[in-house]
């Protein structure tokens, strides 16, 4: 790097310091990003003034810069998420169901769902058993339509990342067709909010049975969890998995649509204080010896001139 040897001294001046803000993204070799901001302040007290485009290096050279390296560790947000169930003019089926077959037209029988708008369910289906709706929970869209039959899988499964010491609630609505109140049985028709571990489905906590209500109206299942704290890794994300499950093996009444599958981080505030300036990570070590090496090398060429 080269220096201009024509660059005037400035006088000592009793102005300000000017100060920018550089704000420049790293790659994380573990697939998060880590802002590193770089706070050059720059006086007129020796040397020369930073000029328009003049490199930050050559400004070391002939002036008084004080360099602060703010470099965070990873980060990462929880990553929660919303299920609509999309807009779809037909029928579709959804990546998150994992355990149901799907019928692509005709009857949707015992163990299996559809997507589709909710304005010509029985029409599609060829089956009267079935209710058209209005319209979706939040209108205009599609939704799913469940004959969950008597085996107690999952229907809904999807991962999703969390962080320690963070609170979550899971939401979702259903409309149970004919089960409790409707036209098929009188029993509640039950399912299941769960948290699983992604490594081996083990659930992590539940919501227990959620039974249906005799109002056939769409109606809205919650279950809250917390994350155990850990500061030491108050950033690292933690692998979740939600599983909406059947709870009632019967065949009669359970049946049902569903629609706006949400996982929403509720905390008030974070458990773990903040760390005013973090430790670096590899990253940003090294990114801070390159500059510490360039700044010295400066330095000694700056003494050498003026000898």
């Amino acid at each position: 790097m080269k220096f201009d040897r024509n660059q005037k001294k400035n006088k000592r001046s009793g102005t300000a310091p000017n100060i920018r803000i550089c704000n420049v993204c790293i790659n994380h070799p573990v697939r998060l990003w880590m802002p590193v901001f770089l706070l050059e302040v720059i006086t007129e007290t020796r040397g020369t003034k930073m000029q328009a485009k003049q490199s930050l290096f050559k400004a070391i050279g002939g002036s008084a810069v004080a360099l602060v390296l703010l470099a965070y560790g990873a980060s990462a947000q929880a990553q929660a998420f919303t299920e609509t169930f999309g807009n779809a003019a037909g029928r579709v089926s959804n990546a998150y169901v994992p355990n149901f077959g799907f019928a692509a037209s005709g009857a949707v029988t015992d163990g299996n769902y559809t997507v589709m708008p909710p304005q010509g369910i029985v029409a599609s289906t060829g089956d009267a058993y079935w209710t058209n709706l209005p319209d979706d929970h939040t209108g205009g869209g599609a939704l799913m339509v469940l004959n969950a039959g008597p085996a107690l899988n999952e229907f809904y499964v999807r991962d999703f990342n969390t962080l320690p010491g963070h609170t979550y609630r899971i939401s979702a609505w259903r409309y149970v067709v004919n089960g409790n109140g409707g036209t098929g049985a009188t029993a509640p028709i039950s399912w299941s909010l769960q948290v699983r571990d992604p490594s081996n489905d083990a659930i992590r906590v539940e919501s227990g049975a959620i039974p249906s209500t005799p109002t056939q109206a769409w109606i809205e299942s919650t279950y809250e969890f917390t994350v155990p704290a850990n500061c030491a890794a108050a950033r690292t994300p933690v692998p979740a998995r939600l599983a909406l499950t059947n709870q009632s093996p019967v065949t009669s009444g359970n049946d049902f649509y569903i629609d706006d599958i949400s996982v929403t981080d509720i905390t008030p505030h974070d458990v773990c204080p903040a760390t005013p300036v973090p430790a670096l990570d590899t990253a940003g070590l090294g990114l801070l010896g390159l500059l510490s090496a360039g700044m010295g090398a400066l330095a000694l060429r700056r003494r050498k001139r003026a000898k």
